[in-house]
């Protein structure tokens, strides 16, 4: 697994907030700053239970499937409700940010079709027909991803330039251009992705800690990531 060897361990094994709890991985509560409903930025939010959800993710550069506790908020301001659990789950979807990213960076810097690029080791997470679903809703979103990730590499990379990281540019190999010749959108997530994988090198930071930053930097912004 060469190509994804940089992507580590999942958000609830690498964070120290996570813990074990009557069988699921689950953190201290926390209320929401957004209502995802209303865009209500009120903070008036009451606590309305939880609930399991499976979650499949990477330990030891292997995919696992967790359980994962979801708090439940009723917002007061439209009266529904709302969950939040690990930064890194997102809603109706089976696989943590990590593992989409795997999904999309193995074709994305491979050299096969959509139905040859799932690795052997990715194929429990997703289908041909799923990665083709996750490439499209992440081209829609891409400029806002990128925004989100060089947000955080540069506020923590200074005081120092935040360039040094990619000295000799950025731009996708030249087997990608041949591949993707007009696809604007692909060659700015391929951008995002390689900007993620670079800066998590060279900030010896796992990369699910600098995306569970980067989703908090979209919400604020009331924008979107990854998909």
């Amino acid at each position: 697994m060469v190509l994804l060897s940089w992507l580590m361990d999942g958000l609830v094994f690498t964070s120290g907030d996570f813990f074990l709890f009557q069988g699921a991985y689950t953190r201290v509560p926390q209320r929401p700053a957004i209502c995802d409903k209303c865009d209500s930025h009120s903070g008036c939010f009451h606590a309305h239970g939880r609930y399991k959800r499976s979650l499949t993710s990477f330990k030891a550069h292997k995919l696992k499937q967790v359980k994962v506790w979801m708090h439940r908020w009723l917002c007061l301001c439209c009266g529904r409700t709302m969950s939040n659990g690990a930064s890194d789950v997102m809603r109706h979807m089976p696989n943590c940010t990590l593992t989409i990213v795997a999904v999309l960076w193995a074709y994305l810097h491979g050299s096969k079709g959509i139905y040859n690029s799932i690795d052997p080791q990715l194929e429990a997470a997703a289908s041909p027909r799923t990665l083709a679903r996750y490439l499209k809703r992440a081209k829609a979103v891409c400029r806002h991803t990128q925004q989100a990730i060089r947000k955080v590499l540069i506020d923590l990379k200074e005081p120092r330039p935040w360039d040094e990281c990619f000295a000799h540019g950025l731009s996708p190999p030249e087997r990608f251009l041949k591949r993707h010749r007009d696809a604007a959108g692909t060659r700015n997530l391929w951008r995002a992705l390689a900007m993620l994988r670079i800066g998590s090198l060279n900030l010896s930071t796992a990369p699910c800690l600098l995306m569970a930053r980067a989703r908090t930097v979209a919400q604020l912004r009331q924008c979107r990531f990854l998909l």
